[in-house]
């Protein structure tokens, strides 16, 4: 007992060394005593036990995150089937099976759940991708066709810019001319103000000197008031642009569906106006295309395709003169038939101008049905879109078989270039106003801009998360708009190399991105009309935006389901829908 009290005071040397002495023995001591524990409670127990049940939680839930599962149901059962587990347990939903074959892989701790079959495939294709990438890039020679049009457009694209650069020129000196009085009428008002506010502080001063004179009267100058307002009025007046801006947006804002027809009884793919503004041709699902008057009579059937119309686009030289011709491409339509068709329309001979529609002469005006003069074959997958070029001798179209042809229209529809690029299939394809640059979107996300001259892919940009739907040009021939399915618009400069700005356009995907490029006229107040950007999308929905700051400037809406294209003049605005109506917006002006 005395050995097991706890003494107070000095230690003695002789306690020391006897311990010394004992320990030396080996872990126990000399009695032979067991260490003593002190079990646990049983709340130190249940929370050690959460404890670990939160921590193999934790670590179950990051091997699930790390965990492959396929999302295809054929795998999942093939995986099982590997692992030798039930295939199918009854009344197992094949969502209830991919979550058991996830726990059973977490529980094997296996990575990759993808079977072995799959795998192999996957790398051979990787190999083989790798020994593709390994070889370098070919040269296709060219023909002497091909040399030829890239003379003729490198001609007609070069007086077309220079004419373009002349008049972006005066319209900058314009500016700068404005801008520089704008400046020196500021200048000028500044002054003003600081001598205004100079005379009232000396006259604030001579009211404290003669305070016994409450009725003083100070003398103003003449001129000072009027002087101020007119300045002041001056630095508020706009400039010319600011005109033309006021003028759309307040016209924008006015336009409303001042004509809707049903198009066809399958949903319409796309619309477009006549480069002279008095027909519209409309395409839909049901591989019929429509020509009407933009007063909503039917004029034309154009019947041809297999399966749907999926782009139509009128020859630039379409009825500019006020009249069409039996012989010579007007329209071209492409479809999901792998084909691109030509069309010819009516002479004005078979239209009676009185009442907008057929002469008398024909019994049933409305069932006309018009057939091709010529197909463009070559495609190996739908073609999306197509693309007169400016001198009206070439068209371009797209196709989901990753490609984007040119064809001669002079030579029988010959194809003369089959560009490939793009890592998927291509949707929008436009050409340059000046008709020296081309530019395509794509399913891969890609917007690519190539040179018709040189046949260079001269620049390539990224940015939507989605596939792009449609691409189209500025006036100004240096910038691109492009819509894709990820909701957004972005204008790219060629210039700069780079986004110039993003626009959170729709609520869904963006079907279409249009810009006012018709030459502008003067409305009755004098003002012109300026260019802006419209765009259309699958929420039902039509917006347009302003030119330089990419603001909304007004939303239309009337469409009962998809808006699926757009098409602009300077005084209406052209739109399809899946609720198988087409409508043009103006105003009663």
């Amino acid at each position: 007992m005395d050995n097991k009290r706890i003494y107070f005071g000095a230690i003695k040397r002789e306690d020391i060394k006897q311990k010394k002495d004992g320990g030396s023995g080996g872990d126990d001591n000399e009695e032979g005593e067991q260490p003593e524990f002190l079990p646990f409670s049983k709340h130190t127990k249940r929370s050690q036990e959460q404890h670990q049940k939160v921590l193999d939680e934790y670590e179950r839930k990051k091997r699930a995150k790390q965990v492959i599962v396929p999302t295809v149901d054929n795998l999942v059962k093939l995986k099982l089937r590997e692992l030798s587990e039930p295939i199918i347990l009854f009344g197992e939903k094949p969502e209830h099976r991919r979550s058991r074959l996830r726990e059973i892989l977490i529980e094997r701790n296996i990575l990759d759940g993808t079977p072995l079959l799959i795998s192999k495939k996957k790398q051979e294709e990787q190999e083989e991708l790798l020994e593709d990438s390994d070889e370098e890039n070919f040269l296709t020679e060219g023909t002497e066709e091909l040399k030829a049009a890239r003379i003729n457009i490198a001609i007609y694209s070069l007086k077309k810019s220079q004419q373009r650069l002349l008049e972006l020129k005066k319209q900058r000196q314009l500016e700068l001319t404005i801008q520089k009085e704008n400046e020196n009428l500021k200048n000028q008002f500044e002054e003003k103000q600081i001598q205004l506010q100079q005379k009232i502080l000396q006259r604030q001063q001579q009211q404290q000197q003669q305070q016994d004179d409450n009725n003083m009267k100070i003398d103003d100058d003449d001129d000072d008031g009027d002087v101020y307002s007119n300045l002041n009025m001056m630095i508020k007046t706009k400039t010319e642009f600011e005109k033309e801006l006021e003028y759309t947006i307040k016209e924008l804002k006015s336009y409303y569906s001042s004509v809707s027809q049903v198009g066809d009884d399958r949903p319409l793919s796309m619309g477009v106006f006549s480069p002279n503004g008095d027909n519209v041709a409309i395409g839909s699902w049901s591989g019929v295309s429509k020509v009407w008057s933009v007063s909503g009579k039917k004029k034309q059937i154009l019947t041809g395709h297999s399966q749907r119309v999926s782009c139509i686009a009128y020859h630039p030289l379409s009825g500019m003169d006020g009249n069409y011709s039996n012989n010579l491409v007007n329209i071209a339509t492409t479809s999901a038939d792998s084909t691109c068709k030509l069309w010819s329309l009516l002479d004005s001979g078979s239209y009676d101008n009185n009442n907008d529609d057929y002469s008398s002469s024909i019994n049933n005006t409305t069932n006309i049905e018009t057939q091709p003069i010529l197909s463009l074959e070559g495609h190996s997958d739908v073609v999306n879109r197509c693309s007169f070029h400016p001198c009206g001798r070439y068209i371009t179209t797209s196709s989901n078989d990753k490609s984007w042809r040119m064809w001669d229209l002079e030579s029988g529809g010959k194809c003369l270039l089959d560009q490939e690029g793009h890592s998927d299939g291509v949707m929008g394809i436009a050409i340059q106003s000046d008709g020296a640059l081309i530019a395509t979107g794509s399913q891969d996300g890609l917007v690519r801009i190539w040179d018709l001259r040189s046949g260079r892919p001269i620049l390539y940009f990224q940015g939507h998360s989605k596939q792009v739907i449609s691409v189209d040009w500025s006036p100004n021939g240096y910038q691109v708009a492009s819509s894709s399915e990820d909701n957004s618009v972005i204008i790219w400069d060629i210039r700069k190399k780079e986004q110039a700005s993003q626009i959170l356009a729709h609520n869904s995907i963006v079907s279409g991105v249009k810009f006012q490029k018709q030459p502008s006229v003067l409305s009755n107040n004098g003002v012109i009309c300026a260019d802006y950007l419209a765009t259309c999308s699958f929420d039902g929905k039509i917006k347009t935006w302003s030119p330089n700051t990419w603001k909304l400037l007004s939303t239309l809406e009337g469409h009962s389901s998809k808006v699926t294209s757009i098409d602009l003049t300077n005084s209406k605005i052209l739109s399809t829908s899946f609720d198988k109506t087409w409508k043009i917006w103006s105003n009663d002006n």
